[in-house]
């Protein structure tokens, strides 16, 4: 980068960063305050009315009101965020504002999080910096955090767990595999199918990133597996490793599409050759979905002024991405490799627009950090260029 961007890093302090989380947090607040007060549960996220009534049920059962647990509830899938709402009605009462509110401290601290995770992915606090405030203001990133919803949760344990793999490639740390043992555990209980997507990246980057520590990152490679194995043993998910079974995307997608109003159409994915062709369709409604003239609902209306910007970063994402793998391939295969995969696999078996662009938000911090180093890199190469013509010229 050029001279002038790297006066502007040392600007970059720890006050600003502060300042970010404060406003990101306080702009969460007011969004949940407001929702909660003048607008129907089941606008944005119909699931609110289930994560609130299976939790006040909870808290009444730990609490002795009631005698019998929520029934069914072995098959409401994932039960952690169950569990955070109940734990937090307990606490604070039956009030389904208050895990609006703790969601909207879970969503602030994705700030200082992806500012942390984009300095040694990139190297760059500009970057970093650039990264934090996409995600401060980001319409979607905000809006799945003033919700009584456990996507905001899923967002930050991805990110938190990235962070902490580069910091124990950097240096071996005991409280990083801790960290990593127990958010491996916890997203387990919130989406099982993420183990692997997340891990492998996880793993590969031990052995990639400098060779010249080759036995010391195998070494630390295989006691994160260890506790990848053992957080997944213990989360008791009961899975076995197995190939990719297709006709059971294609069932997943087939279901995604009925009675949906915003389903995609439906595709043939059952054989690895038939979804290698429908791969670009899929990525087109994964990636650009709810497209501008898919106004259904009035979630689909809201989400098309995000949707248009979100277009308008493609190319500076598609930049960042080739300078990433040019010039620090070591720092950024991890996440690389990970939203590769999660976007490879949410194009095959996504079935409706409003699925996606809620799965969307899981990758939405690596693709800022992709479009914020597309930027910056842009508007370094545009310093350098215009450099000579600023110097006085000598008689």
């Amino acid at each position: 980068m050029s001279q002038e961007p790297a006066g502007k890093e040392r600007e970059v302090g720890r006050r600003d960063l502060v300042r970010l989380f404060q406003k990101a947090l306080a702009l969460r607040v007011l969004l949940a305050v407001g929702l909660h007060l003048f607008v129907d549960e089941s606008v944005f996220a119909p699931d609110q009315v289930g994560y609130h009534r299976v939790g006040e049920w909870l808290a009444h059962y730990w609490s002795g009101d009631v005698v019998v647990a929520p029934p069914n509830i072995e098959g409401l899938g994932p039960r952690a965020y169950f569990y955070i709402v109940g734990a937090l009605y307990v606490v604070f009462g039956v009030n389904s504002l208050v895990p609006k509110l703790v969601n909207c401290l879970v969503g602030a601290l994705l700030v200082p999080v992806v500012f942390d995770l984009g300095v040694r992915v990139t190297g760059s606090r500009l970057i970093a910096l650039r990264t934090s405030k996409f995600v401060a203001y980001f319409p979607s990133l905000v809006l799945w955090s003033a919700l009584n919803i456990r996507d905001a949760w899923i967002v930050l344990l991805i990110a938190l767990l990235c962070r902490e793999a580069l910091v124990l490639q950097e240096r071996p740390r005991l409280a990083s595999l801790l960290v990593i043992g127990g958010g491996v555990w916890l997203i387990v209980h919130f989406r099982p199918y993420l183990l692997f997507a997340i891990t492998l990246p996880m793993l590969v980057s031990f052995v990639v990133r400098q060779r010249a520590h080759m036995i010391r990152n195998t070494v630390l490679g295989m006691m994160a597996s260890l506790a990848v194995i053992y957080a997944d043993q213990a989360a008791g998910s009961g899975r076995k490793l197995r190939t990719i079974d297709f006709q059971e995307i294609q069932e997943f997608r087939y279901w995604g599409t009925v009675g949906a109003g915003s389903s995609f159409e439906q595709a043939d994915i059952s054989s690895p050759g038939k979804a290698l062709l429908f791969l670009p369709k899929g990525l087109a409604f994964f990636l650009l979905a709810p497209f501008p003239w898919m106004l259904g609902s009035i979630r689909q209306i809201l989400a098309v002024p995000e949707t248009l910007f979100f277009y308008t970063l493609i190319l500076p994402m598609l930049r960042g991405i080739r300078h990433l793998m040019r010039h620090r391939l070591g720092t950024s295969i991890m996440i690389l490799l990970l939203t590769i995969g999660l976007t490879f696999g949410y194009a095959l078996g996504e079935g409706n627009a409003g699925t996606a662009y809620r799965h969307r938000a899981q990758m939405l911090c690596f693709y800022l950090l992709f479009a914020a180093t597309g930027i910056e890199v842009k508007r370094a190469a545009r310093a350098r260029a215009e450099l000579p013509s600023a110097v006085p010229r000598t008689a």
